[in-house]
């Protein structure tokens, strides 16, 4: 099986941790969400891995070095400017099959290979990974009708809407949506295959999903990471990035 990881982000909002590193090798509790993402998709069965890098990509290179990461076919694309969620797609060779697209920026415990089968099984031309987030108002909610009548008055409600995870299974069919060059983004592409009549399938992940975009988000996902790592990396995993990193040998969880 194939992936891309989209690694060109720059990370503003985490700034000052992005100004001497990249976004994706910012640390989850030491060891940098890239590399968290590789081992997963790695421990999932998928063979070769494209990466498609911009802000400091030298960097991210570099990081790959070592033995630790034969088992996987690695390759890199750079974006001479940020090309968004979808235009680094064409920068690359056609895609042969159904492929995993995904952001850097991501901790989820989301069973990847199963993501592809349940797509395949769908016969969908792409399939979207949802997150369902919650949001609490501090005030009750009034809705009024044209004449200004209350016709609704909730007590600070939680809201509940289903947000997308950065996760996608596409096929090979939709690159031809895309524009040769330029920037492009996901919803963009997306909508355009509804339009020409294209099914696009949702699916909910039931675990665990963080976007580390901001110091916050970071600080609640390295919490996560750190209660069980197990349950993000399996015990395979946990202990090779720990070994590679030079933390604690415990396996936390499991």
């Amino acid at each position: 099986m194939r992936a891309v990881v989209l690694a060109g982000g720059e990370g503003r909002r985490l700034w000052p941790t992005t100004l001497s590193i990249p976004k994706p090798l910012v640390p989850i509790d030491g060891i940098p969400i890239l590399h968290i993402i590789l081992t997963q998709l790695k421990s999932a069965g998928f063979t070769h891995v494209s990466l498609s890098l911009g802000y400091r990509a030298h960097m991210i290179k570099a990081s790959f070095d070592g033995n630790r990461w034969a088992e996987l076919e690695l390759d890199f694309f750079q974006e001479e400017e940020p090309l968004g969620t979808a235009g680094p797609l064409a920068l690359l060779p056609p895609f042969e099959d159904s492929t995993l697209v995904m952001n850097a920026d991501l901790l989820t415990d989301i069973d990847f290979a199963d993501l592809v089968r349940r797509h395949k099984k769908a016969e969908a031309a792409a399939t979207v990974a949802l997150s369902r987030q919650d949001i609490d108002i501090a005030h009750g909610v009034v809705e009024l009708d044209e004449e200004r009548r209350v016709t609704d008055f909730r007590e600070k409600p939680r809201l509940s809407y289903l947000v997308s995870g950065g996760i996608y299974v596409l096929e090979p069919s939709l690159l031809r949506l895309l524009p040769p060059r330029g920037r492009h983004d996901m919803p963009a592409l997306l909508d355009r295959a509804r339009a020409e009549g294209e099914c696009v399938e949702g699916h909910v992940i039931e675990g665990d999903w963080h976007d580390i975009g901001t110091p916050e988000q970071l600080e609640l996902a390295t919490a996560a990471f750190r209660a069980d790592r197990v349950r993000y990396l399996g015990r395979r995993g946990a202990a090779e990035l720990c070994a590679d990193t030079g933390a604690s040998q415990e396996v936390v969880g499991g």
